[in-house]
C-alpha cells in the first residue's frame, strides 16, 4: 500500500518541519527520538487529539476511562493490572495487539473483551494495545490513552508511561486518596511539568473521606500546600468517586464534561503538537550533548584536559627548554673558550723584571759566554744553570698568577653556573698544572741569533706564546670532560621535557578536535532550530518518512481466539499448613490462677514446700498481672492509626489520609502515677537530634557536632531551601527551625500534656521531629487487659522521619500487626521491612505475626476480596513470609460498628477472635503449663511427706542418710557434665548463616544497584553525570549497610533461638539425671532466659569512593549506560569492589558475635548447673523438716484428695 504524504504549509506547524526533523535526527543517528517525531508526524496528519491517563498503581486509572467511555472497556482490579499503553479511539471496530517480537495481530468485532483484557495485563510480550470500539464512544478525532501505574513493581512501567507522553495533549494524573503525597506522585508530576505538558490532578476514591476524622476543607488546604512546597501548578485539581457519584465534592461529571468539550469541535485548539515537537527537540538536544560529550570524553579518557589554552604556553615553554638542553654543551664551549681567550689575552707573561732575566739566560747560552776574565768551565756552567733556575722560576710563577689561577677560578664559576657537580672534575681544575721545562725555553732559541733588545724581545713572545698553547691543549681537554659531563646531566631532564612535549602537544591536538566537535554539535543544534523554523526538504527527506510510514508493521488480521496470555500464579498455602498454637484442653486463664491459689492455701501450713509456694506464686501473679506489648507497623497511610482506634472502640489516635504518625505513641495502660487521659511526651536529646541532623545533611559536610552548632548552621545557610537536599529533608529542616525555639529548653525531658494536645503533638512536624515517643495512658477495653499498643511511624511517607522503624520491637513485641491498605497492598517502601520479618518470623517460638489488609470495605464483591487477599498473600509468600495470618479488615466500619454498639462485622470479629485467643491463650500457654506442671511437683511432694510420715524412726534416718548420698552424688554428676559440644554447635551454626548472608546479599545486588541507578537517578551525560553517579554510589552502599545490618540482626534472633533450644536440652538433660537419682530432685521449669543481642554497628562507611573513579570513568551516557547496557558492566565492576569490603564486615562481626554468644552461653550453663544445684540442696533441706514435723495423716490425705481434684479439673 502507498503511503500519501500531504504537504501543509498553512498551520503554524507543518508536516515540512516534522520530516526536515525526522531527517535531521535520523541523520544524526538519534533513532528514538526520530520515531517520536514520525509518531507526531501521523497525529498531525490526522489532526488527533489524545487525552493520556497516568497515575498512581490501583488509583482507579482503567475504572474511570470505563465510567468515562460508560463501557467495561479496561480492566479494572485494586490490585495492579495495566501494564500495556492501551489507546482507545472509534470507527475502525478493531482491537490491535502490538509484540514485541511478534507481528501484530488484529481482531475484528465482536472479538473477546476479556482476552483483550489479559493483553493488557502482559508486559513481557506485549507492546502496545489499539482498541477501536464500533461504538462511537469517543468522538472522532480523538483519543484515550490508559498508561501502566507508576510506582508498579519496576521502573519499566513508569518508563513505559513516560514514553508515550510525547502524543499526549492533555494529561489527567489520577492519585489514591490516601496516597496524594507519596513522593512518587510528586516526583513524576514534576516531570511532566517540566515538559510543559498541561495536566490535570485527579483525587479519586474520596468516598474514603471522614468528615468526623478531617474536615475537608483541611484536606483540600494541605494538598494545595503540599502542591506550592513543590511547586506544582496543575491546570485543576478534582476530587472523586466512582464508588459514590452522589458523595460531596465529587467532581467526576465535571472531567467528563471537561473531557468531551476537548474531544469536540474546538478540538483543535487543544491539540499540544507543537510543545511536543519542542519537547522531543530538547530530548534530541539531549541525545546530541550525549553523543558529543561521549566522543569528548573518548578523546579525553585518561587525560586531564583543559578548557582554556594555558598549555600553548607551557607547550611553547618546553620546547625552548628542549632547544636550550639541546644547544646548553655548544653554549658551555663557546664560554668557556671565551673565557679561556680573556685570560690568556690579559696575562702579562714577561714584564720588565723577567725579560731581563730572559736576556741573561740568552747571553749565558751564547757559545762564547764565559764568567770574568779568568773564570773556569765549572764556574761558567754553574752561572748558566743558575740563570737558567731564575729565569724559568720566575716565569712558573707569573705563569700560576695570570694564567692558571685565574683559569681555574672561572672554570669553577662555569661549572656552578651549569650544574656541573663532580667532585672528581673539581679536584682535577683545582691541580690543573701546566709543566714547564728549561728544554721548552731552550727549543725555541734561534741558533746564531745575536743577543740584542729585539731578539729578547722576539723570544720572550715566543715563549709567551708557547706557553699559552700548551695550556689551550690542556684547557680543551677539560673541555670535552664538561661537555660530556653536561650532556648526561641533560638526558633525565631532556627525556622529562620530551614527555611533556609530546603530552602537550596531544593536548594541543585534543583541544582543536574537541574546537572542531563543539563547533559541530553548536552546528547541528542550529540547523536543528533552522529546520524547525525555516525548513528545507528534499524529495530524499519525503521518501526516507514515506519509507519509515512503510516499514512500520502492519497488524494481521486473525479470528479472534483466546491466545495464551502469560500470568503469574503462586500455590497458595492451605489451612493445614498453619502451626497449630491452641491447647489441647480449653482452659480459660481465671480457672488456671484460682487452681494456682487452692494450691498455695492448701500447702501454706506445710513444712518443707517453701520453694513449691514461691514457685506458683510467681506463676499467679504473673498470670494476673499480665502485660503485653502489641507493636503496629504498615506503609504510611495504611490506616494504622484507624486500625487501632477499632481495636480499642473509641477515637484516640488522630487519623487523617496525610502522614500524621510521625513519632512512636504508645497507648498504656493506666496506673496510680498516670491516670487516664495523662500523656507523657518524651523528647530526642542534643545528640539524637545531632544525629538527625548530620545524617540529613550529610551531603553539604555539617558544620559542627553539637545539636546547637548545627541548627545555627541550618539557619545561616538556609539549609531548608537548599536543591541539593530532597523535598522530604527540606520539611524535616523547616519544621525543625520553625519548632526550635518552642522546645530548646526542653530537649532530652520528659513533659506532660493533656489528651486535647495530644493530637497536635503526633500530627504537627515541627513538634514531632523533637519527640522520641509519647505515651498516652488510656483506659478502654484494650488496655484494661493489659495490653500497650504501639504505633509506629510509617515506612513510605513526605516525612524525613518516617522510615525510622525501630526493629527492636519485633524482638521484644508479644505480637506484631501489620498494615496494608486495600487497593495498594504492598508498594516497594514495605518490602525491605516485610522481608525483615520473612527472615525471623521462624525464629519466634509463637508466630506473634498478624497481616491486616485495611479498608476491604472497598471491595464490590467477596470475589474481589478474595482477589486482593491472595494477591497480598502471594507477595508475602515472595518476600519470605510462608503461612501469614491474613485478615481483611474495615477498621473505619468497625469503629463505627463499637462505638454505635451494634453487632461487629464478620471480618473483625474473626481477627479479634484469633488476636485474643494468641494473647490470652497462646502467649500464656507456656506460664499455664508451667503453673500445671508446678501443681504436679507440688501433689508428688505431698505423696513423699505422707510416705515419710509412716516412717518409724530407722527408716526415717536412713532415709534421710540416701538422700543426702544422692543429692552430693547428683551434684559432683551436675557440676561435671560436659556442655562444650553446645558451644562448638553454636559456632558452627554462626558460621553457616553468615555464610549465606553474602551469597543472598549477591543475588539482591542487581534489584538494589537497579534502584539506585534507574533513568530516574542517572539523567544526564559525560562528566555531568559523574555527581549523579556517585550520589547514588551513596545511596547504594547506604542501602546495603542497612541490609548486612538487617541481616545480621536477622542472624542473630536465630542464634538466639537455636541457643534457646540449646539451653532448654542442657537443662533437660540435668533435669533428667536429677529423677534418675531420685523423683525428689525433680527440677522446677527452667527460669525464662535473657539473651541480649549484639549491638552490631553498620559497615562500609570507610569505603574510598576513590576506588570507583576507573568504573565511573567508563561512564559515556544515558544511552549506552541503559539501551547499550554498559549498566551491567558497571554493576559486575562496583560489586567487585563491594563484596570483600562486605566480606570483611561479616567476618569482623562474626567474631564479635561468636564471642558474644559463647560468652553468655557459657554464663547461662553456669546459672542452669546453679540452678540444678541448688534444687538438689533446697529438697534434702526440705524432705528433712517433712521427716521432722509432725502434722495429723488425716490432714494430708484431705488435702491430698483437694489437690488430686484440683488438677483433675
Amino acid at each position: 500500500m502507498n503511503t500519501v504524504i500531504v504537504k501543509d504549509r498553512k498551520e503554524s506547524l507543518n508536516a515540512e518541519q516534522l520530516v526536515a526533523l525526522y531527517a535531521q535526527m535520523k541523520q544524526n543517528g538519534d533513532h528514538l527520538n526520530a520515531s517520536k517525531i514520525l509518531d507526531i508526524y501521523e497525529k498531525h496528519q490526522k489532526q488527533e487529539l489524545i487525552i493520556s491517563f497516568a497515575g498512581h498503581f490501583s488509583a482507579g486509572k482503567s475504572s474511570m476511562i470505563n465510567a468515562l467511555l460508560e463501557e467495561e472497556i479496561l480492566p479494572k482490579s485494586p490490585i495492579p493490572t495495566s501494564a500495556n499503553v492501551v489507546k482507545i479511539t472509534s470507527g475502525d471496530a478493531v482491537a490491535r495487539v502490538f509484540f514485541t517480537t511478534e507481528q501484530p495481530v488484529e481482531y475484528k468485532e465482536p472479538y473477546d473483551i476479556e482476552m483483550i483484557k489479559e493483553y493488557s495485563k502482559d508486559k513481557e510480550a506485549i507492546k502496545k494495545i489499539e482498541i477501536s470500539t464500533g461504538k462511537q464512544i469517543v468522538p472522532v478525532g480523538s483519543a484515550l490513552i490508559d498508561t501502566p501505574g507508576i510506582d508498579a513493581a519496576d521502573d519499566a512501567d513508569r518508563i513505559m508511561t513516560e514514553a508515550s507522553l510525547h502524543l499526549a495533549d492533555v494529561l489527567f494524573y489520577v492519585m489514591d486518596y490516601n496516597h496524594v503525597q507519596s513522593e512518587v506522585n510528586l516526583q513524576f508530576l514534576k516531570s511532566i511539568q517540566e515538559k510543559k505538558l498541561p495536566y490535570f490532578v485527579v483525587i479519586n476514591q474520596i468516598d474514603k473521606h471522614d468528615e468526623q476524622e478531617l474536615r475537608f476543607v483541611s484536606f483540600d488546604k494541605s494538598i494545595k500546600q503540599t502542591f506550592d512546597q513543590w511547586n506544582l501548578k496543575p491546570n485543576n485539581i478534582y476530587y472523586t468517586s466512582l464508588k459514590e457519584p452522589n458523595i460531596a465534592h465529587n467532581a467526576f461529571e465535571q472531567i467528563k464534561e471537561k473531557i468531551f468539550i476537548m474531544m469536540g469541535p474546538d478540538r483543535p485548539k487543544y491539540l499540544h503538537i507543537q510543545q511536543s515537537v519542542r519537547q522531543v527537540m530538547d530530548e534530541h538536544r539531549s541525545f546530541l550533548a550525549t553523543k558529543y560529550e561521549s566522543l569528548i570524553d573518548d578523546l579525553t579518557a585518561g587525560e586531564a584536559t583543559r578548557s582554556d589554552d594555558s598549555y600553548l604556553d607551557e607547550l611553547e615553554a618546553t620546547e625552548e627548554k628542549l632547544l636550550y638542553l639541546e644547544n646548553e654543551p655548544i653554549k658551555f664551549e663557546q664560554e668557556f673558550l671565551e673565557e679561556l681567550q680573556q685570560t690568556l689575552n690579559n696575562a702579562y707573561l714577561m714584564p720588565a723584571n723577567l725579560r731581563d732575566k730572559a736576556q741573561l739566560f740568552l747571553e749565558s747560552q751564547q757559545s762564547d759566554f764565559k764568567v770574568g776574565l779568568f773564570a773556569s768551565k765549572k764556574k761558567t756552567k754553574e752561572e748558566k744553570n743558575t740563570r737558567a733556575e731564575q729565569f724559568l722560576d720566575l716565569l712558573k710563577e707569573n705563569m700560576h698568577k695570570s694564567i692558571e689561577w685565574k683559569f681555574r677560578d672561572k672554570l669553577l664559576v662555569l661549572l656552578k653556573k651549569y650544574a656541573i657537580h663532580d667532585t672528581s672534575l673539581q679536584n682535577e681544575i683545582n691541580g690543573m698544572v701546566v709543566t714547564y721545562e728549561l728544554d721548552h725555553l731552550l727549543q725555541l732559541m734561534k741558533p746564531g741569533a745575536k743577543v740584542n733588545g729585539d731578539y729578547v724581545l722576539n723570544y720572550t713572545n715566543d715563549v709567551s706564546a708557547n706557553i699559552k698553547s700548551i695550556y689551550k691543549q690542556l684547557a680543551r681537554k677539560q673541555l670535552h670532560v664538561m661537555q660530556s659531563l653536561i650532556v648526561k646531566k641533560n638526558e633525565d631532564a631532556k627525556r622529562v621535557h620530551e614527555h611533556n612535549f609530546t603530552h602537550f602537544k596531544k593536548q594541543q591536538n585534543i583541544s582543536e578536535t574537541i574546537k572542531q566537535l563543539q563547533s559541530e554539535w553548536q552546528a547541528a543544534y542550529a540547523k536543528l532550530e533552522r529546520q524547525y523554523s525555516e525548513p528545507k526538504v528534499d524529495a530524499s527527506g519525503w521518501e526516507l518518512v514515506k519509507q519509515a510510514l512503510e516499514r512500520k508493521p502492519k497488524p494481521i488480521r486473525v479470528v479472534a481466539d483466546k491466545r495464551t496470555v502469560s500470568t503469574r500464579e503462586y500455590n497458595k498455602p492451605s489451612e493445614k499448613d498453619f502451626k497449630n498454637n491452641g491447647f489441647t484442653k480449653e482452659m480459660k486463664m481465671e480457672d488456671v490462677v484460682e487452681s494456682i491459689e487452692s494450691t498455695i492455701k492448701l500447702i501454706r501450713e506445710l513444712p518443707g514446700f517453701e520453694s513449691l509456694k514461691t514457685d506458683l506464686s510467681e506463676k499467679a501473679n504473673r498470670l494476673r498481672n499480665r502485660s503485653y506489648t502489641i507493636a503496629l507497623f504498615g506503609a504510611f497511610s495504611a490506616g494504622k492509626s484507624s486500625f487501632a482506634n477499632a481495636l480499642m472502640g473509641e477515637k484516640v489516635l488522630p487519623v487523617s489520609p496525610n502522614p500524621t504518625t510521625a513519632t512512636v505513641n504508645r497507648i498504656c495502660p493506666v496506673n496510680d502515677k498516670h491516670p487516664h487521659g495523662t500523656v507523657v511526651v518524651t523528647l530526642k536529646d542534643q545528640a539524637m537530634l545531632a544525629r538527625d541532623l548530620q545524617m540529613i545533611t550529610k551531603k553539604l559536610s555539617p558544620k559542627g557536632s553539637e545539636f546547637d552548632e548545627l541548627i545555627e548552621w541550618v539557619k545561616a545557610n538556609e539549609l531548608e531551601k537548599s536543591e541539593q537536599l530532597n523535598k522530604m529533608y527540606q520539611a524535616y529542616l523547616h519544621a525543625m527551625l520553625k519548632g526550635y525555639e518552642v522546645h530548646r529548653n526542653f530537649i532530652g525531658k520528659d513533659i506532660t500534656i493533656n489528651l486535647e494536645q495530644f493530637a497536635s503533638y503526633v500530627t504537627d512536624e515541627t513538634k514531632a521531629c523533637y519527640i522520641e515517643s509519647i505515651s498516652l495512658y488510656y483506659d478502654c477495653a484494650l488496655t484494661r487487659e493489659g495490653i500497650t499498643l504501639v504505633d509506629t511511624p510509617g515506612a513510605d511517607s513526605i516525612n524525613a522521619r518516617h522510615t525510622n522503624v525501630a526493629f527492636e520491637y519485633i524482638k521484644h513485641a508479644d505480637a506484631i500487626l501489620y498494615v496494608t491498605y486495600y487497593n495498594h497492598a504492598l508498594s516497594r517502601a514495605d518490602k525491605d521491612f516485610l522481608m525483615q520479618l520473612g527472615r525471623v518470623k521462624e525464629a519466634f517460638q509463637l508466630d506473634k505475626m498478624f497481616f491486616i489488609v485495611n479498608a476491604s470495605d472497598l471491595a464490590a464483591d467477596e470475589a474481589e476480596l478474595k482477589l486482593v487477599t491472595d494477591y497480598v498473600q502471594g507477595q508475602l509468600l515472595q518476600l519470605g513470609i510462608r503461612l501469614p495470618r491474613l485478615y481483611p479488615v474495615s477498621s473505619k466500619t468497625s469503629l463505627e460498628q463499637k462505638i454505635a454498639k451494634q453487632s461487629l462485622n464478620k471480618q473483625m470479629q474473626q481477627l479479634e477472635a484469633d488476636f485474643y485467643q494468641f494473647i490470652y491463650h497462646d502467649l500464656s500457654s507456656l506460664t499455664i503449663e508451667s503453673a500445671i506442671r508446678d501443681m504436679g511437683r507440688t501433689s508428688h511432694t505431698l505423696d513423699n511427706y505422707i510416705q515419710s510420715i509412716n516412717m518409724d524412726h530407722q527408716e526415717k534416718e536412713t532415709r534421710a542418710n540416701d538422700i543426702k548420698t544422692k543429692a552430693n552424688k547428683l551434684v559432683s554428676e551436675i557440676n561435671a557434665y560436659d556442655a562444650s559440644v553446645y558451644q562448638d554447635q553454636i559456632a558452627q551454626k554462626i558460621e553457616k548463616q553468615l555464610f549465606y548472608v553474602l551469597e543472598r546479599l549477591s543475588i539482591r545486588f542487581h534489584d538494589m544497584f537497579k534502584e539506585m541507578y534507574n533513568p530516574t537517578t542517572i539523567t544526564e551525560s559525560g562528566k555531568k553525570a559523574q555527581n549523579q553517579l556517585r550520589e547514588s554510589l551513596d545511596n547504594l552502599l547506604e542501602y546495603i549497610a542497612f541490609e548486612l545490618h538487617q541481616e545480621l540482626q536477622a542472624v542473630s534472633l536465630r542464634i538466639e533461638s537455636y541457643m534457646h533450644e540449646q539451653l532448654n536440652e542442657f537443662f533437660q538433660a540435668l533435669a533428667g539425671k536429677s529423677v534418675e537419682s531420685d523423683s525428689l530432685f525433680e527440677l522446677p521449669d527452667m527460669k525464662q532466659l535473657e539473651i541480649d543481642t549484639p549491638a552490631f554497628q553498620k559497615g562500609l562507611s570507610d569505603i574510598d569512593s576513590n576506588q570507583f573513579n576507573a568504573v565511573f570513568s567508563k561512564y559515556k551516557g544515558t544511552k549506552a549506560f541503559f539501551e547499550k547496557n554498559e549498566k551491567e558492566f558497571m554493576k559486575e565492576q562496583m560489586y567487585a569492589i563491594i563484596k570483600p569490603c562486605a566480606q570483611q564486615y561479616l567476618d569482623t562481626n562474626h567474631s564479635f558475635m561468636q564471642s558474644s554468644y559463647q560468652n553468655q552461653l557459657d554464663s547461662l550453663v553456669e546459672n542452669i548447673r546453679a540452678q540444678a544445684e541448688r534444687n538438689a540442696h533446697l529438697q534434702v533441706d526440705n524432705y528433712l523438716k517433712m521427716l521432722q514435723s509432725t502434722v495429723d495423716i488425716p490432714v494430708l490425705l484431705e488435702k491430698q484428695k483437694q489437690l488430686k481434684s484440683i488438677i483433675k479439673h
